[in-house]
């Protein structure tokens, strides 16, 4: 019987570790998931993307046959969560809820510490939403008009309060300022200060509407506009930014993302199960109740929704006097 050389014997050696290490990913992915899932957002608990990352946890876990553990990681505007995850294994155990937010910190701020179309993989789409914007209840201003036309009588005086700088809420403002023509000045702080608001510390707030809804309805605050295309179901009295300002439109979004390295197999799993479970209508109703809509839809549509969102915002940041 012929024996095989020893080059042969190398060759037939090498071919069989790269027919292995070509099957590995699809055997991880096989296996996946045999563990807790994360979901690390860049929030307090209780804000938005916390708040929609719980109302999708329990299903998501049953159709993974895992539990889902969220892991708030608050701090410089989300920054410090998205950083973190984008170091992780991609192993799928570790998502990202991004927010667009993170959008317009790629589009406005060179120094970040990861690339946010090159270190994530995307998934899905989980929601879209419009801001509320919202002064005190017994502030002088019925709505927007008036506020506006305050703005242009006391230039640099009125304020509007957001979650931090380079937020989409501090972005929806300065293009409210740009497209209106006035000078409002923006007022940052680590959450939603609706304390700072009804205490007349600022006059203006611009808020998700899963943080904004209840305070709304339960009297502490009043809603002039919501900055969508079109009045939100859960606040139908409530005027869009369009309405005063045409062609004005700011609709924010979460979504969720993996470390870039995770195999593609693990993330087309992932992005499956987030969009069935956002057919559920347990999910749907939880989600619309907070003023959301269910999005769902592939990878690459949600690449090209923050693709989009970045243009939009570099070109606005040319203009708005943003804050060092």
């Amino acid at each position: 019987m012929n024996r095989p050389t020893p080059s042969r014997r190398a060759a037939i050696k090498a071919f069989g570790a790269i027919s292995l290490s070509g099957l590995a990913p699809y055997a991880f992915a096989q296996a996946f998931p045999a563990k807790p899932v994360r979901i690390v957002h860049g929030y307090d608990s209780g804000s938005n993307p916390d708040t929609v990352a719980r109302a999708i946890s329990q299903a998501l876990g049953e159709r993974l046959g895992q539990p889902i553990v969220i892991e708030p990681k608050p701090g410089a505007g989300g920054r410090i969560a998205t950083a973190y995850v984008a170091t992780q294994e991609g192993d799928g155990y570790t998502l990202m809820m991004l927010t667009a937010g993170d959008g317009v910190l790629a589009a406005t701020d060179p120094k970040l510490p990861y690339d946010l179309a090159k270190d994530y993989a995307f998934i899905s789409t989980v929601i879209q939403f419009p801001f509320v914007i919202m002064v005190k209840p017994d502030a002088p201003y019925k709505n927007l008009a008036e506020v506006l036309d305050a703005a242009r009588k006391n230039p640099g005086k009125l304020t509007f309060a957001t979650p931090g700088i380079r937020t989409t809420q501090h972005l929806s403002g300065e293009l409210i300022n740009a497209t209106a023509k006035v000078d409002m000045l923006h007022v940052p702080f680590k959450g939603n200060s609706f304390q700072d608001l009804i205490g007349g510390r600022v006059d203006l707030l611009i808020a998700a509407p899963s943080i904004a809804t209840p305070q709304i309805k339960g009297g502490a605050v009043r809603a002039i506009a919501v900055t969508g295309k079109t009045r939100m179901e859960t606040l139908p009295g409530v005027p869009t930014v369009a309405e005063t300002l045409p062609g004005f439109e700011v609709t924010s979004w979460l979504a969720l993302a993996a470390p870039a390295k995770t195999p593609a197999a693990v993330t087309a799993r992932l992005t499956a199960d987030v969009r069935q479970v956002l057919t559920q209508e347990a999910v749907r109703a939880r989600l619309l109740a907070i003023g959301s809509e269910p999005v769902g839809g592939t990878a690459e549509e949600l690449r090209t929704r923050v693709e989009t969102d970045i243009r939009k915002w570099k070109e606005l940041s040319r203009t708005a006097k943003l804050d060092s």
